[in-house]
């Protein structure tokens, strides 16, 4: 009886061992797939770790300052007497409900309320604006027994209120009105009192105007209000010092607050 002979042509592709085999590599194919995937999801969580870290070092910092602000904020109202801490609590919310300082908020260094002044200078009310501010700074300085300021009270006076009243008188005149008006034509004048008056309407026709001869408008000249070196007529001084003197004084006072050497 004849022996049958084995051929042997290689290991046959659909015998059970080479499909075992098949299906690992695949299986290993997808868990490499997976890996790959699962680095790709851990470094992006380590991205949005690291932004995340970065947004809550943010919030720190502005709660920080936010704290300080606070804490400016009730130190001042310690300093406010009931009437104006209600006033400065009206405003404060007002601002938080989306409002601006500069608008709502009127700071003193000395408790002076100057709701009133801008009242005035909303309703277009110079010559009484004039006569409030002439008052208020009285007021901050220390001096409404005297009627008048001495050129110490004007070195020494507080430079938010200075601050704080040029501001409403260039706010609501348009920029047209208050120290920093005037500042502009004195320096345009080189410091010349006698022009500086020909110029904002202070001397007309070599003529020194008396205060009822102010033009209480919005039509007067640039700088023309308000009125602090001289309350009688513009060549006179209010007090020991000249006119001239009061109002050098006045402006070197402004340069100073604003921190201009």
């Amino acid at each position: 009886m004849a022996k049958k002979s084995k051929t042997r042509t290689g290991t046959d592709a659909n015998s059970p061992k080479s499909a075992k085999k098949q299906k690992l590599i695949e299986g290993f194919t997808r868990l490499e797939a997976q890996v790959e995937e699962l680095q790709n999801q851990l470094l992006l969580a380590a991205q949005d770790r690291a932004q995340l870290l970065g947004l809550v070092q943010q919030a720190a910092q502005e709660r920080t300052q936010l704290q300080s602000q606070l804490d400016w904020v009730l130190y001042r109202l310690e300093q406010l007497n009931p009437e104006q801490m209600q006033s400065t609590l009206s405003q404060l919310s007002g601002w938080l409900a989306g409002g601006t300082t500069n608008q709502n908020y009127l700071s003193s260094e000395v408790g002076i309320d100057y709701n009133s002044l801008q009242n005035l200078l909303a309703k277009g009310k110079w010559r009484k604006a004039d006569e409030e501010t002439w008052n208020l700074i009285l007021k901050a300085a220390g001096r409404e027994d005297e009627g008048w300021l001495t050129s110490e009270d004007i070195q020494n006076f507080p430079c938010t209120d200075l601050r704080t009243i040029d501001w409403l008188w260039h706010e609501y005149s348009n920029g047209y009105f208050g120290f920093t008006a005037q500042q502009s034509v004195w320096d345009s004048v080189v410091g010349s009192y006698t022009e500086f008056c020909d110029r904002v309407g202070w001397r007309v026709n070599t003529a020194w105007i008396y205060y009822d001869g102010l033009n209480f408008s919005i039509d007067a000249p640039q700088g023309h209000l308000p009125v602090i070196a001289w309350r009688r007529r513009s060549c006179y001084g209010v007090g020991k010092s000249t006119a001239s003197e009061t109002f050098s004084s006045l402006l070197s006072r402004l340069l100073e607050c604003a921190g201009v050497p």
